[in-house]
């Protein structure tokens, strides 16, 4: 079977590392900078990004998925990935045996659909998003890449997210809403109306109270 690397050993790791186990699928390892080579949670970690290449030259070839909370953090390890230019190593996508995935959905590289999420029908989730636990998307929303969209957050029909967009825990976001790229919604808020890119908006109806611009 393909190994499969988790880039991120912190706490997102830990739980994308136990549903791979949970899965019975082929966990090599994890990589990441900023922790030394050894055991770590099931599994092991082999190393830096860059020790990527050597695992890579001794494997026909290799999946990985990123595993860091932070988008702009997972954005720029994908561009230091894909700047390998390692032919057998491909972005794969998880998605875990409890989630739902129903007809005419397109899932992008990378991204995972955690426990218990669900996406219905006639919706587009980008590359390298995080579904997380109980997240729930309904019929013809459009999620850019690069977004996280939180435990039990709600996007209900022809909702359109911009990439890089963070929807916290337990956020709802009523029907036809878009909310601009890379804009921050914090956890419980109610979505009611547009959002414009860049801003954090927060509370019931969600109000903006920073505008942060773009991470570049």
């Amino acid at each position: 079977m393909t190994p499969i690397i988790i880039v991120g050993a912190g706490a997102h790791g830990d739980e994308v590392a136990a549903y791979l186990c949970d899965m019975g699928l082929p966990l090599a390892g994890a990589v990441d900078d900023n922790r030394p080579k050894g055991d770590w949670n099931v599994t092991q970690v082999i190393g830096g990004v860059t020790e990527m290449v050597d695992f890579c030259s001794a494997h026909t070839e290799v999946r990985y998925i990123t595993a860091f909370g932070s988008n702009s953090v997972r954005r720029a390890l994908v561009h230091r990935i894909e700047n390998l230019g390692l032919l057998n190593l491909k972005a794969w996508s998880l998605k875990h045996t409890s989630a739902w995935k129903g007809a005419d959905v397109e899932i992008g590289n990378g991204t995972l659909l955690a426990p218990h999420s669900l996406v219905t029908t006639r919706t587009r989730v980008g590359h390298h998003c995080i579904l997380n636990v109980k997240a729930s998307v309904s019929h013809d929303c459009i999620i850019g890449d690069w977004c996280n969209i939180n435990p039990a957050a709600t996007l209900c029909g022809g909702v359109h997210i911009g990439d890089g967009c963070y929807i916290g825990a337990g956020v709802t976001v009523i029907d036809k809403r878009k909310i601009g790229a890379w804009t921050i919604v914090g956890a419980g808020a109610v979505v009611t109306q547009d959002l414009p890119e860049g801003v954090t908006a927060v509370g019931v109806p969600a109000r903006i109270i920073k505008r942060h611009g773009m991470p570049f």
